[in-house]
């Protein structure tokens, strides 16, 4: 490693600007609404990444909420499912959704 290089820590506060955020969809795509359809039962979770895992699981949809589409699907993921970024002003949170559940 190069001892030379001078690294900053930046604060939780500049790390949320710079991203946007966890919550809301500062500096993203504004894309179509959409609704969250053809739950059976249960809910639609949103998660921070793009596959399912019960531990990045950070809101709960319902059928006939309203959802931004704010960014591009991201294909088949190692679950085999396809899911889609989306803002949801309902629980003020963005994430990713399994796309089969968005019409």
């Amino acid at each position: 490693m190069n001892e030379n290089i001078d690294l900053k820590k930046i604060t939780e506060e500049e790390l949320q600007e710079i991203t946007g955020g966890q919550d809301g969809k500062v500096g993203l795509y504004e894309g179509p609404w959409k609704t969250v359809c053809n739950l059976k039962t249960g809910w639609l979770a949103i998660r921070t990444a793009p596959v399912y895992d019960y531990s990045n699981e950070i809101g709960q949809l319902y059928n006939g909420d309203s959802v931004q589409i704010i960014g591009n699907g991201s294909g088949p993921s190692s679950d085999g499912q396809s899911y889609i970024w989306v803002w949801a002003p309902r629980i003020n949170k963005s994430g990713w959704v399994n796309d089969r559940f968005i019409g």
